[in-house]
């Protein structure tokens, strides 16, 4: 896999099709979401969030709406 050094450069490789959508995305920091699949990899601000390329979108974590369980 190339190297993506941002969450930005990661979700724009994915938008422009050079990267699929997959399990085992590189993060960025902040604190790891469990059970929560539609949330595909993130940094200490933001989640990339979608059920699919085409859908993706970078959310701010105070944002997502959805359910995250972090561990303790």
């Amino acid at each position: 896999m190339a190297t993506y050094p941002t969450l930005d450069s990661l979700y724009g490789a994915i938008k422009n099709g050079s990267l699929n959508l997959s399990d085992g995305l590189p993060t960025y920091g902040g604190d790891e979401p469990i059970d929560a699949p539609e949330i595909w990899s993130w940094d200490p601000y933001r989640y990339m969030v979608g059920t699919s390329a085409a859908d993706l979108a970078l959310i701010p974590r105070d944002d997502w709406e959805g359910e995250v369980k972090f561990e303790e």
